[in-house]
Parts: structure tokens; C-alpha cells; sequence
């Protein structure tokens, strides 16, 4: 009696993208000096009808960001692709490999630093190969779908966590295979390719893009963000915002000049004093000098560097010269907020608070 023959197990679709094989494509713009490389862009105006993430780096190479255009452009009337992730630091992406890693390492203490490493790479790009992360060369996004009313778009359901990941998963009911697809579509289509173990992300130009799509050469390398001043959050209180970043021949910032002004009216603080608040970017490491217009006629104010809220160390070393106060800043974050209302401790509810309450 023959023995019946064992299931065969689907085939995977989509490409695999071993880092051996990302190593081993060849970077375009390498040699080429920054003024020479394809530019970031702020997708915030180049992108504006979809729906960014108010956490993301807000950066992709102007070509890329044209694609997120024309995806945006084929999806159904109403719907609006969703972004959690453009552009990454290098802080950003060790961040989250160095993260995950140590999970892994948690759960699986037997296993051996290669196995770590394997499982870590399949949803991290390792940040210290040849090849950079997708997130870091300005070519690669993360992406849902938003319905008309808002509401983000089912592409998951019944399964959840990294069960959901594989893009051509089988597991799906109905309604979410078809809105996982209608994504998978409009980004194919405007020229992406996908990461088959991530239906979210999508990428152009970096080097994983070059082995899904049996390239042996791709345009883009590391990118870096300039450093910028933002108040656009809650609590802002600046104006006439000015940057301007020095970099060396790749691209990466060595300085940061930046420059703003306490507004005509700005709010005023408990104690009386005219309250200042700006944000500083992607200035991780990276020196950084700010002037800081603020009137002769006004005393020195108490400033502090940190998350706007509980976590704030004072800034005790800049000077003053007429209406300007140059201040100059050394950080370990990527975000930061520079203000003159000074933290509140975790345990300690602010006095409005307090009284409403009791």
C-alpha cells in the first residue's frame, strides 16, 4: 500500500530580502557628494492629502514622496493613506532593533547570537551592514488606509500582532483581504515594492527594493534630516523660525545654526513672565546653536531642555547681547522642547488640577 502523499505547504509570495543579498547591492550616490544626491522632502507640503502620524520624521526623497502621491491618487474617493513611519535616525532605528533584539533575547535564552540576530533582522533592518534600513535612506514608508469618515480600514481581521504581517496572508476574512489589497494595489502600482513579511511596509530606491525587484544597483544610501525648529504642538510659543545645517560631503550634520523669537503676544506663564516654547528636531549628538530673540526689556529667563512636560534639565550656559541670547545645546534625543516653563515632577498634578478636584 502506498503511503499518501504529505500536504505541500504554500509557497511564499513576494521576494526574500536576506541581508547578504541587500550587502551586495551597489549604492548609487556612494561617492557622490550631498548637493549631488537626490533631496529629502518635507512630505507635510509634498504629500498633503494624506494622513501623517504627528510622531513621524516627516522626510522622504522628493521622488519617493511623488510616488505616495500618485498611490494616494488611486485609492477610492475619500479614503487617504495613513503614514506611521517615513524617514528614521539612526538613533530611531537602533532604537527599535536594539529593542526588539533584547525580546528576543528574553524569551529565547538559549538561543545562540546568530539566532537572535535572524529573528530580530526579519522585522528590523540591522543598522551596522553595508546596506542602510530602508527607513533611514528617505525611500521606504509605512502605510494603512483611512476610510472617509476617519476610521482606519480593517486589513488584520480575525488574526492580530505579527500573525497579521505576511502580506499575501491566507488568514484574513474577506472584508480585510480586499481593503489589504486596494493598499497593496495603489502602492504597486505607483512603482513600490513590498516587504512581504511586513503588508505595511513599502519602499523605492533603497536596497531592499533592489533584491525584491532583481536589481543589482539602487540610487539611494544613508539620509539625514536637517536640524529644525517646529511649533507645531500644543503649548508652542515662537516665531520667526531659521535653520540651517552643515554637513559634511554625505550628508550627515556636523552643526546646526537656528534662530527664533518669542511672539509680540505671547501667552504669559503663572509667574507673569511671557511664555517661550519651540521644539528642536532630529538634533541627536549634533552641536547646535540657538538665537534666541528676546527683548533687552525683558529680565533673563530660567530655560529648561527636555519633554515639555515631567522631564526638563535647566540650560545654565548662554549669554545675552542686546535682544539676542545665544544658546547653544548638545542632545541625546531626537525631540526636543526648549521652554521657559519649568517641568512638572511626574507625582505632582499641576495646582488647577488639584483644586478642581478637591
Amino acid at each position: 500500500m502506498s503511503k499518501a502523499n504529505p500536504p505541500s505547504r504554500p509557497v511564499k509570495q513576494g521576494a526574500p530580502e536576506p541581508i547578504a543579498a541587500l550587502n551586495r547591492v551597489r549604492i548609487l550616490e556612494q561617492n557622490l557628494p550631498f548637493a549631488q544626491r537626490e533631496p529629502l522632502v518635507d512630505v507635510r507640503t509634498a504629500c498633503p492629502e494624506v494622513v501623517w502620524a504627528a510622531h513621524v520624521c516627516p522626510y522622504l526623497r522628493a521622488s519617493v514622496a511623488e510616488m505616495v502621491n500618485r498611490a494616494q491618487a488611486a485609492l477610492p474617493p475619500g479614503h487617504h493613506l495613513r503614514a506611521g513611519t517615513a524617514l528614521r535616525t539612526l538613533s530611531m532605528q537602533r532604537g527599535g532593533w536594539d529593542s526588539y533584539y533584547h525580546r528576543m533575547q528574553y524569551e529565547h535564552p538559549n538561543w545562540p547570537l546568530s539566532a537572535l540576530r535572524r529573528a530580530t533582522n526579519k522585522y528590523f533592518a540591522p543598522y551596522d551592514q553595508p546596506a542602510p534600513p530602508g527607513h533611514c535612506t528617505g525611500g521606504a514608508i509605512d502605510v494603512g488606509i483611512n476610510a472617509p469618515d476617519g476610521s482606519a480600514l480593517d486589513m488584520v481581521a480575525p488574526t492580530e500582532g505579527w500573525q497579521a504581517a505576511y502580506t499575501w496572508s491566507d488568514l484574513l476574512s474577506p472584508e480585510a483581504k480586499a481593503n489589504r489589497m486596494m493598499m497593496v494595489e495603489a502602492m504597486l502600482g505607483a512603482g513600490f515594492s513590498n516587504c512581504r513579511d511586513e503588508y505595511w511596509h513599502y519602499s523605492y530606491g533603497d536596497s531592499a527594493w533592489a533584491v525584491r525587484v532583481g536589481e543589482k544597483e539602487c540610487p539611494y544610501g544613508w539620509a539625514h534630516p536637517p536640524v529644525v525648529l517646529e511649533t507645531n504642538y500644543e503649548g508652542a510659543s515662537a516665531v520667526d523660525l531659521h535653520f540651517e545645517s552643515t554637513r559634511d560631503v554625505k550628508g550627515k550634520v556636523l552643526h546646526a545654526e537656528v534662530a527664533c523669537a518669542l511672539p509680540p503676544d505671547a501667552p504669559l506663564t503663572p509667574e507673569g513672565n511671557p511664555r517661550f516654547s519651540v521644539g528642536l528636531h532630529w538634533a541627536n549628538n549634533i552641536p547646535v546653536t540657538l538665537y534666541l530673540h528676546w527683548p533687552a526689556c525683558l529680565q533673563m529667563p530660567d530655560l529648561y531642555l527636555g519633554d515639555g512636560k515631567e522631564d526638563g534639565q535647566p540650560v545654565v550656559e548662554f549669554e545675552r547681547q542686546g535682544d539676542t541670547l545665544t544658546i547653544p545645546i548638545l542632545t541625546d534625543r531626537d525631540r526636543r522642547i526648549l521652554t521657559n516653563v519649568p517641568p512638572t515632577p511626574a507625582d505632582e498634578e499641576p495646582a488647577a488640577t488639584r483644586s478642581e478636584i478637591g
